[in-house]
């Protein structure tokens, strides 16, 4: 290693040269990067999904969902298994397990469910797929007053024309009603034609449909035979003729029903700023850039504003692209102003070209990590930035220790060349392993499981990448440019003047004020170390107090508002409509009101859903359900909290008689229930009980609130019991289902492709019969014979109710069981401790059969707190291996890790003077605390080994040492507070998530400066006193 550093500092094209390659490849790497607001990953997840249309939930429970979970249970690699089943839908998701491969498990998965011959005849194919976050560039929304025919038409063509930009492959239509053809039939036009449901099903499948004849092969060349008679339209349908009379004439379908050529019969409706309006969604895919597309997706929606009839408008909703300038704006100013505060610190503390050279190392490091980048499958986004801002600070490290070692070489009197090789080869296997040690300790995150692993794994990888090519670049390339400092010329200007002046001082510190109080220390180096236990201790019990709050991803203010709201499953749209309606207006008037107190439009856009609700996180879908969407004004350009907004929308829509949910929030990242219990058995009736006794208990606990579990009692249904009699009649229960159903749900006769569009055909009952229970008591079922009979003679009508929804977790029923607690009057672990001891162990005795468990969520974060700690103590041995091969000691490198559990304390002191919440990425910047801190105390230690090799008294090794180490040591955790300073300073919502992990970083390097100029050379003296007590022939 030595020779190869004289070789690079001998020969400065040759390390030039390798400068300029590594920037002009990170240059060129840079511009074909991935550009993305966030990494795109699978989320490691596995969907099933089966539509049985117009069962009930307990239907498609026992035809759909248990087939399926019977049939994939026992595939190997799959952890879990949830169900949610609603009416006409079944959803199995299966979550697998870290170390296989999604697609694979996916292939076997496949396989099993083709192989299930027993699903209901009217069930859907079964859709399975990888589930993976799907990156949207931008929402283009459509909306006017005008029809929903018009509406869609336009839309599609919209979403046509977006489909064939350049620089755009996938475009979606997210919110509209498929088209759909309905063939009505109403009793009395049944018994006026003497026909069935039946007859007419199969006259329009045997006369609605093209067919090939084959080839006709004549002298001539080949002919195609094809017979063509598919409808496509309400018009083509009527034409088709049902019967034939004797007189000759015909009974066509337009004799007998109306045909609507209209949407399916679901209960939708979208707004957009109190009009009707559709979403044409616009997604990144591949290597595609969010700013090509972003721009494609603006210049064609400036152009196609003027060609849109008057009354329709085009807007951009959401783009996606103003996010990602933002946050890289956001984190680029960061990076800028935390580079500048570094060679701002550098130039205090050393000369100006030293300085300079050694800030050479930022860009030189980060164009290297830019060009690997990509081959690690990296792009560019607002989590990769974030580790370059991390690293900013830390990246300088080595090159510090190296300049300043040079530098010190040359005031001996070993200028240029001979002082940069001597000076770099002096520190190069200390500066080795105090990089490797810092890219140990950032590796448990490189490998953390679960979605949020995949996440944040690109931090780990940037800052690997960056710490690599600066130890390049601090041993290869900057000897070469030290070499050229003349030390002997100083300048004249006030620059150099205030640098000698600081740096007189800062020499007088140390030797006037630093090693004096080094002497006392090592003095009382016992009492110096029953100081730092003290101090320790506190903190563990300030902990344990739960003065200190803890979530698992920080609360971070949104620039989006959400009112989600529903009534009780079954209550009518038009109810509904109105609920969303005053909501609505709700909105609008509080944007007047804004705007009047403030003269600034806070509220730029009000979204608004019938019958769905699509931005909340396992939202209802049904005619009961809706929500209403604010996109706010950014957060750093508002003076009103997203909170205070939210508050007084509250108060605007006041109560809403009947409503089973009215919901605000607007946080960034919808954190979800503080406890959530899952009960588990075969039993819905026990545990419907056992939820309402967890429920109960949780009233007892102070502070604790918003409690609510999953179960829903459903749409009131009417069940129909075949009469015994009804046998002889020839009628079987397949026989009533199948009337009934054809009459009420419609049967499908006909898939046709009409365009992009595949519409469905249905023969049923008009719409207004449909929703009429006359009409099911008075409905007449056909006979083998062909004669008709009331309903009511064959069988008996049962009016009951079931679940709206039902979850199923591993085959088992659920209920979950969640509650939200004031962090002012109670600690959420200790509720949650308490509630596990004392009421979740009896109530296995109390309702038999019943289980409980953590919900998956709570779970999943538990295991990956877990995997991290698991993580941190494997970094943690191999922070040791580093240290031991170097020290060539088994116990000096423990004494150099005794700084690691005070960097913890430093971090979690930064937590509490900013006022965070410890989060996952706290934990993250912790463990990376764990390789930077020891960095200090490696080359500290390493220099106290040689002076004693040399033959310096203990004492006096250890006070040189303090002293000549205390520059370098202040200096790089000075750099790496000041990179991150601007980050934790930073207010914009796009920072939030961010902050915690500078926080952990940079005041846990902070705290552990004392710790390396105090307490470890205090345990330095200790650890010799203790190897003189059991070897005394050893002297010091």
């Amino acid at each position: 290693m030595n020779k190869l550093i004289a070789w690079f500092a001998q020969n400065q094209v040759a390390a030039n040269l390798m400068m300029v390659l590594i920037v002009v490849a990170g240059l060129l790497s840079l511009q074909g990067t991935r550009k993305e607001l966030i990494p795109n990953i699978s989320l490691g997840k596995v969907s099933i999904n089966i539509m049985y249309p117009g069962a009930s939930p307990k239907e498609v429970e026992q035809s759909v969902c248990v087939r399926v979970e019977e049939n994939i249970f026992d595939i190997e690699g799959i952890r879990q298994i949830t169900s949610n089943v609603s009416e006409g839908s079944c959803t199995v998701v299966a979550d697998i397990q870290v170390h296989y491969d999604t697609r694979d498990v996916m292939a076997e998965i496949k396989s099993r469910i083709d192989s299930i011959v027993t699903f209901p005849v009217d069930a859907e194919r079964p859709v399975i797929r990888e589930i993976s976050i799907k990156t949207t560039v931008a929402n283009v929304v459509v909306s006017g007053d005008t029809d929903e025919h018009t509406l869609k038409g336009i839309a599609e063509a919209v979403r046509d024309e977006l489909t064939e930009l350049k620089s755009i492959t996938q475009v979606a239509l997210t919110n509209s009603r498929d088209y759909e053809l309905s063939i009505e039939l109403s009793e009395t036009s049944l018994h006026e034609y003497d026909l069935s449901f039946d007859e007419v099903s199969q006259a329009v499948k045997t006369q609605s449909l093209n067919l090939p004849g084959g080839n006709l092969k004549t002298a001539g060349g080949d002919r195609l035979l094809r017979t063509e008679a598919q409808a496509y339209s309400a018009e083509d349908f009527e034409k088709i003729n049902l019967r034939s009379n004797r007189d000759g004439s015909y009974v066509k379908l337009s004799d007998v029903a109306n045909v609507v050529d209209g949407f399916e019969d679901i209960q939708f409706e979208g707004r957009f700023n109190g009009k009707p309006g559709l979403l044409i969604t616009v997604y990144r895919v591949g290597e595609q850039n969010i700013l090509e597309i972003s721009d494609s997706v603006k210049a064609y929606v400036k152009s196609k504003s003027a060609e849109l009839p008057q009354g329709i408008s085009i807007d951009i909703w959401q783009d996606k692209s103003d996010y990602f300038k933002s946050r890289m704006y956001l984190l680029i100013r960061n990076a800028l102003t935390g580079l500048f505060l570094v060679f701002l610190i550098l130039v205090l503390f050393l000369r100006l070209r030293l300085a300079f050279w050694v800030s050479m190392g930022i860009p030189v490091s980060f164009m290297g990590a830019f060009w690997l980048l990509p081959n690690f499958d990296g792009s560019i986004n607002m989590i990769s930035m974030f580790g370059f801002i991390l690293v900013l600070g830390i990246v300088v490290d080595d090159a510090i220790v190296v300049g300043e070692n040079v530098h010190k070489y040359h005031l001996k009197g070993k200028l240029g060349l001979e002082g940069a090789i001597a000076g770099a080869q002096d520190v190069s296997k200390p500066v080795i392993f105090a990089v490797l040690t810092s890219v140990v300790a950032f590796m448990p995150i490189l490998f953390l499981p679960g979605p949020e692993g995949r996440l944040w794994m690109v931090i780990p990888l940037v800052v690997i990448l960056t710490l690599l090519f600066s130890l390049v670049e601090c041993l290869f390339i900057l000897p070469a440019h030290l070499a050229t400092i003349k030390v002997h010329t100083q300048g004249k200007g006030r620059l150099s003047a205030f640098q000698k002046r600081f740096s007189d001082n800062l020499e007088n510190f140390i030797e006037r004020v630093y090693r004096p109080f080094l002497s006392g220390v090592l003095h009382w180096r016992y009492a110096t170390l029953s100081v730092f236990i003290a101090v320790f201790t506190v903190f563990v019990s300030v902990l344990s107090a739960g003065w200190l709050h803890t979530a698992f991803f920080p609360k971070v203010e949104g620039d989006i508002a959400i009112a989600s709201f529903s009534y009780a499953q079954g209550t009518p749209v038009e109810k509904t409509q109105q609920a969303i309606e005053k909501i609505e207006q709700a909105a609008h008037q509080l944007r007047q009101q804004i705007v009047l107190s403030t003269g600034t439009n806070y509220i730029e856009n009000v979204v608004s859903s019938v019958g769905m609700q699509p931005m909340s996180s396992g939202g209802k879908t049904g005619g009961h359900a809706g929500e209403v969407s604010l996109s706010l004004l950014a957060s750093e350009e508002r003076k009103i909290e997203s909170a205070e907004i939210i508050r007084r929308w509250r108060e605007q829509v006041g109560e809403i008689a009947g409503a089973t949910q009215l919901s605000f929030q607007a946080s960034l990242r919808n954190q979800g229930p503080d406890i959530s219990i899952e009960l588990t058995g075969s039993d819905t009736e026990r545990l419907i009980a056992g939820a309402k006794a967890l429920k109960k208990h949780l009233q007892s606990y102070a502070g604790v609130y918003d409690i609510q579990d999953s179960y829903e009692a459903g749409k009131k249904e009417i069940r129909l019991h075949l009469r015994p009699q009804a046998e002889h009649l020839g009628i079987n229960v397949d026989t009533l289902a199948r009337q009934v159903r054809q009459a009420f749900y419609g049967e499908q006769v006909q898939r046709i492709q009409r365009g992009h569009n595949e519409v469905r055909v249905f023969v049923r009952y008009p719409r207004a019969q449909r929703r009429s229970l006359y009409f099911l008591e008075t409905m007449y079922i056909h006979l083998p014979d062909g004669v008709d009979i009331p309903l009511s003679e064959v069988a008996d009508i049962e009016y009951a109710s079931s679940p709206s929804q039902i979850l199923r977790i591993d085959r088992k029923r659920v209920i979950k069981v969640s509650a939200r607690v004031d962090e002012s009057k109670s600690v959420v672990s200790q509720v949650q401790q308490s509630l596990e001891k004392d009421f979740l162990q009896t109530i296995e005795r109390q309702f038999a059969g019943v289980k409980w468990d953590k919900s998956g969520r709570q779970r999943s974060q538990a295991e990956l707190v877990d995997t991290m700690i698991q993580g941190f103590i494997l970094a943690l041995l191999g922070i040791y291996i580093l240290m031991a091969i170097p020290f060539k000691s088994y116990t000096q490198p423990l004494m150099v890790m005794s700084a690691i559990p005070f960097g913890l304390i430093g971090a979690i002191l930064g937590h509490m003077l900013l006022g965070l919440d410890v989060s996952l990425l706290s934990l993250s910047g912790m463990i990376a605390v764990a390789g930077v801190v020891v960095n200090d105390n490696l080359v500290l230690v390493d220099y106290i080994n040689r002076r004693r090799e040399e033959g310096v008294e203990l004492s006096k090794a250890i006070r040189d040492a303090g002293a000549a180490r205390f520059r370098p040591i202040v200096l790089t955790s000075l750099t790496t507070f000041a990179g991150l300073t601007p980050l934790m300073l930073e207010r914009s919502v796009q920072a939030q998530f961010l902050i915690p992990m500078a926080v952990s970083l940079a005041f846990g390097v902070m705290f552990a400066t004392i710790v390396s100029l105090l307490l470890v050379p205090a345990s330095y003296y200790i650890l010799e006193d203790v190897k003189a007590y059991f070897s005394p022939e050893k002297s010091t």
